[in-house]
């Protein structure tokens, strides 16, 4: 499964992306606004695994990586799946390297994935989850069309929620 942007291909993750995904999932600055941060080399080759033996194998195929069309070259990471407390709520997920930031990658991928839930996942809600001290992901999302909802709370403390929906003709 994959998505295309004018830059980008956000694509399932083949085997042959270990290496991209890996260093990504284990890179602190990257991961410092990720759910619970960097990820250890136990716990990125975990997920690894479970992406292929769980989502993937179950049919969950919304987990992508994102490489650039102009050279294929690996810049980040993207999905769209069930949230973890609210199974009938979909999110928003995208993570890219520290060397793609500020060239309107997020804003691609966000808008991409919001257009997807609508037109092909059927969704009349899209839900991103972001810390409250994470601006730039904030400001992606305003400009993806998402608005704050409310604030929520988990073990790591108090995070926000926004939504989209979709809107009929």
């Amino acid at each position: 499964m994959s998505i295309e942007t004018n830059r980008l291909l956000i694509r399932n993750y083949s085997h042959d992306d270990y290496a991209d995904f890996f260093s990504l999932f284990t890179d602190e600055i990257v991961m410092k606004f990720v759910d619970e941060g960097v990820y250890s080399v136990e716990k990125a080759e975990r997920m690894w695994n479970k992406l292929f033996e769980e989502f993937y194998a179950k049919g969950l195929k919304t987990i992508f990586g994102v490489f650039t069309k102009e050279d294929f070259r690996h810049i980040g990471h993207a999905s769209i799946r069930p949230r973890p407390t609210q199974k009938d709520e979909w999110e928003i997920v995208y993570i890219l390297r520290n060397t793609e930031w500020n060239k309107g990658y997020a804003t691609e991928i966000a808008t991409a994935l919001v257009e997807f839930g609508f037109k092909t996942l059927g969704l009349n809600a899209v839900f991103a989850t972001f810390d409250d001290d994470n601006l730039a992901s904030i400001k992606v999302l305003e400009k993806s069309g998402f608005k704050f909802k409310k604030y929520e709370f988990d073990e790591q403390g108090r995070y926000s929620l926004y939504s989209t929906e979709l809107v009929k003709n």
